[in-house]
């Protein structure tokens, strides 16, 4: 396997996207590193699993491919996520959200590989927007930090 690969990419995006946790885990190498968006540090395989299942409990995420470059050894990536609150989050890492809200979020993602697989992953996080639900009671909405 070589996860630089445009197919490649574009199958473990779609793994992602379906919470087919085997499918995209087997793009990791066994000492992955995840940074997301400069914040968090994730290493391992099941470190990256229980960090997504917790956002994915609380979300609907879906990514999107904008664009991809690589020279077979590594890929650089932007992405186009949306969530979509399926619970109140306000303690959510991208910013608090209420059932119903969408969080659309555009990183730019560099894939460092070993073995063509993932090894390091690191995040930033280039624009972000948001669409509110209709609050019951305007006076309980809140707006982003």
């Amino acid at each position: 396997m070589n996860a630089a690969e445009p197919a490649a990419f574009a199958a473990y995006i779609d793994a992602f996207n379906r919470d087919d946790y085997a499918a995209f885990g087997d793009y990791y190498a066994d000492d992955v590193v995840l940074i997301v968006a400069g914040v968090r540090e994730l290493r391992g395989r099941q470190a990256i699993f229980d960090f997504y299942k917790g956002v994915k409990a609380q979300t609907r995420r879906t990514i999107e491919i904008v664009q991809m470059f690589t020279d077979g050894s590594g890929l650089a990536a932007e992405l186009q996520s949306e969530f979509l609150a399926l619970e109140d989050a306000p303690d959510f890492l991208a910013g608090p959200l209420r059932a119903g809200d969408r969080m659309r979020i555009n990183t730019f993602v560099l894939y460092e590989l070993s073995a063509g697989r993932y090894s390091r992953i690191r995040s930033a996080t280039f624009r972000r927007s948001f669409s509110r639900a209709a609050a019951a009671d305007p006076a309980a909405a809140w707006s982003p930090r």
